[in-house]
């Protein structure tokens, strides 16, 4: 039976600096893991469910961690030991499936450079959850939006290896869990033909709202003007819906 551990918002996981070879494949909740380089300089990294932490420590390419871990908000995650690993592998290769999944992704990943937030990037919009299930999907922390189409969908990670090598949907805001009511591009905020933003609603689900005013009727796809402001956009399911604040910087 997998050992697991729960946490708790604000939990630190590790620090960068301890001696420990475990890993953490995580089932539920987001991490944020800090490393600092020689240089001084600190880079972040956020990770969600399907994905592992720690496995340098765990393959023993480094005595000590590397980084410093933080829980974004309240999860769960399976413990990865030595001996587990030895059993993953030495048992049922479908055992052994979501921890090979999970590296690959990072890797996978880690080939994909994101930019550093700088004077010369271009914010378009700063994103922000209102309610408990939007600010989840945001890992409890406001986002800007530094390029063009931003993307919210329906997220499943990779069940299997082989999956890790099709092609994905590129999702800016994981709504993981949904079912078919939120397709994997279902909303995207994008440049307008004339000027500013817009929204897009590509896959209507149960309902769409942007400022109060319902949008979006039927599997019809339709486009709205985002001005220069503040605008609430909610959407998914009628009784629970997730609720985004949006502030249009340019």
């Amino acid at each position: 039976m997998a050992r697991t551990m729960e946490f708790s918002e604000g939990d630190v996981l590790m620090e960068q600096g301890d001696d420990d070879t475990a890993a953490y494949l995580i089932q539920d909740g987001w991490l944020q893991v800090r490393h600092k380089t020689v240089s001084g300089a600190l880079a972040t990294l956020t990770l969600g469910p399907g994905e592992i932490v720690g496995e340098l420590g765990l393959a023993g390419i480094v005595k000590q961690r590397t980084a410093t871990v933080t829980a974004l908000t309240d999860g769960l995650v399976e413990i990865i030991d030595r001996g587990a690993l030895i059993r993953l592998v030495n048992g049922p290769g479908n055992r052994l499936v979501p921890l090979l999944a999970a590296l690959f992704s990072r890797l996978q990943d880690s080939l994909i450079e994101e930019p550093e937030l700088d004077d010369t990037m271009v914010m378009y919009a700063r994103l922000e959850g209102l309610n408990d299930k939007a600010k989840r999907a945001l890992c409890n922390q406001p986002r800007m939006m530094t390029r063009l189409p931003w993307v919210f969908g329906a997220y499943s990670g990779p069940a299997s290896v082989t999956d890790l090598f099709q092609a994905r949907t590129h999702v800016d805001v994981k709504l993981a869990g949904e079912g078919r009511a939120i397709r994997a591009c279902h909303v995207e905020i994008e440049v307008a033909e004339e000027k500013g933003l817009q929204l897009h609603l590509i896959n209507h689900g149960d309902f769409c709202e942007l400022n109060g005013e319902r949008i979006g009727y039927g599997n019809i796809s339709t486009t709205v003007p985002l001005p220069v402001g503040e605008h609430v956009l909610a959407f998914g399911q009628s009784a629970d819906p997730y609720r985004f604040a949006i502030r249009v910087l340019s």
